[in-house]
């Protein structure tokens, strides 16, 4: 039976509200065959999108009462269905288990390793889209040991353990390795400004010393992930997401709003990660209350002129200013064909040691 979809867009502890116009219809549908079999079409991201336009097609088992994958799961590529892009398995409670196997589209070999309740278990091997070797590591119980890696030309940066490394995603860690462990001071940036420190470590051997955040030092424990679980891109698709994109955007004219060239959802995304890169470091049980921040969207698309009356929190808002000024350029609003202002307002609540923020695009105006 086919089962229309239409999910929201929903991030744990976020929420986003976007003024939509002239949104073009979406038709994303579940294939169900017999009980819990499914056939899902996804784009290149793993997302869900219209079958017409799909590039990989999932074979997998689906758990509807957690929304989560069970037992085995098979991607393919629609355009050559010779190609697996994923092999693997899900256990009863919706956990990676087992050996992995991925493919780029091309067919070159991605990744091979297993998982063990959803982390990473043994040897794994990473490879470059056109077949060279990129990181190999070690997991285990007591953390990670990156063995070797190497850039896209081929210079390897990591041997045997010793070497500097640098890990994957919008906020990135580097610093040097011992024995395949951090050693000495590691430092954390954003990818899209990598001029700017975040927050950094001191290790000693592998073993976490000490740590300093935009708000302050902590010795705890250490924020550093040498490789993170979202790596591997066939995982995106465990969120069961709707690509932002659909097969026909509609173009639009005359005076409209803001918009993103990969879809609001996805610049929701960026500004996500952005958002939760800096409050990984802040405690935020010593946060009870609300507070709005205010801005702009200017005519070059950027975030501009923000501020937030709240004097209690002038700290911590502060920080976040610092950190939506990270948040990639959007298409700006226009009138008359010309680019124009936007305000921007984004709402964080503070409640019983966790967060939630949203965030809401208002009227378009005339630069005075």
């Amino acid at each position: 039976m086919k089962l229309l979809l239409a999910l929201p867009l929903a991030v744990i502890l976020y929420s986003s509200t976007t003024q939509a116009q002239n949104a073009p219809r979406r038709s994303v549908h579940f294939d169900f065959i017999n009980k819990d079999s499914i056939n899902l079409s996804l784009n290149k991201d793993f997302d869900l999108i219209e079958d017409s336009c799909s590039l990989v097609k999932r074979y997998a088992h689906i758990d509807m009462r957690i929304h989560k994958f069970v037992g085995k799961v098979k991607d393919v590529s629609r355009v050559d269905p010779n190609v697996i892009v994923t092999e693997g398995n899900y256990n009863t409670e919706g956990q990676k288990d087992g050996p992995f196997i991925t493919h780029y589209l091309n067919g070159q070999l991605q990744a091979k390793g297993n998982f063990k309740k959803d982390k990473y278990d043994g040897k794994w091997e990473l490879f470059y889209d056109d077949g060279r070797p990129k990181l190999t590591f070690e997991a285990s119980d007591n953390g990670i040991i990156i063995t070797d890696t190497w850039d896209e030309k081929g210079k390897q940066l990591v041997e045997g353990g010793k070497g500097v490394y640098s890990s994957s995603g919008s906020l990135f860690w580097k610093g040097k390795l011992l024995n395949g462990k951090p050693d000495g001071t590691w430092t954390a940036q954003y990818a899209s400004d990598k001029s700017r420190e975040l927050a950094s470590e001191k290790f000693t051997a592998g073993v976490f010393t000490k740590g300093k955040s935009p708000v302050g030092e902590y010795t705890d424990a250490s924020r550093l992930e040498l490789v993170p679980n979202t790596l591997l891109q066939f995982v995106r698709a465990e969120a069961l997401k709707v690509s932002a994109v659909g097969c026909n955007p509609v173009t639009k004219t005359g005076t409209r709003g803001v918009e993103y060239k990969h879809g609001i959802p996805a610049y929701s995304n960026a500004l996500v990660e952005a958002v939760a890169a800096y409050m990984y470091y802040i405690d935020v049980a010593h946060f009870t209350n609300k507070f709005t921040i205010e801005g702009e969207i200017n005519e070059a698309g950027y975030i501009t002129n923000m501020n937030c009356q709240d004097s209690f929190n002038q700290q911590i808002s502060g920080g976040l200013i610092n950190c939506l000024k990270q948040a990639p350029a959007l298409e700006p609003a226009t009138i008359n064909g010309k680019p124009a202002k936007q305000k921007v307002s984004f709402v964080f609540t503070f409640a019983q040691g966790a967060y939630r923020f949203n965030y809401r695009f208002g009227s378009v105006f005339e630069k005075k």
